[in-house]
């Protein structure tokens, strides 16, 4: 039912690249706010929380139980106005179970977040980051072969 879930997805406007693995439980917001490249995968419950655009590269992973949260309000306005800010998941990241993904923030190429990390900060290429609120612990390796 993978292709009847890209269908439908696209149907609603968004753009979904070839062999996108969505998983059945997947909730998204608004899906023509939503972007996701080639061979990416939504894992089971995570949420796109689309008010604001959400970009997905390449042969990501975002896991089950995330949430992705693309927009907020203004605390300092008395009428708590909404604020849309993208979130964009460069290729191959990886985004580990249950992780928060705060507006505005940028996931590099090949970046690991680990389970439940709350990120409220943009994240270098090959970082692996973890906890709450999420701190760089090492970068990865390129392995060879």
């Amino acid at each position: 039912m993978y292709a009847w879930r890209r269908f439908l997805w696209t149907l609603f406007g968004a753009e979904i690249g070839e062999n996108v693995l969505i998983r059945p439980s997947a909730r998204v917001t608004y899906p023509w706010k939503v972007k996701i490249g080639h061979n990416s995968w939504i894992g089971d419950r995570a949420e796109l929380y689309s008010l604001g655009p959400i970009i997905i590269g390449d042969n990501a992973v975002i896991s089950q139980d995330c949430y992705l949260c693309a927009a907020s309000h203004d605390y300092k306005k008395i009428d708590f106005p909404l604020v849309q800010k993208t979130i964009l998941i460069k290729d191959e990241a990886w985004i580990a179970a249950g992780a928060f993904i705060a507006p505005g923030v940028t996931i590099g190429n090949g970046a690991i977040i680990g389970a439940r990390s709350v990120v409220l900060n943009d994240v270098m290429d090959a970082e692996i980051c973890a906890g709450n609120p999420a701190k760089t612990i090492k970068n990865r390796q390129p392995s060879e072969g």
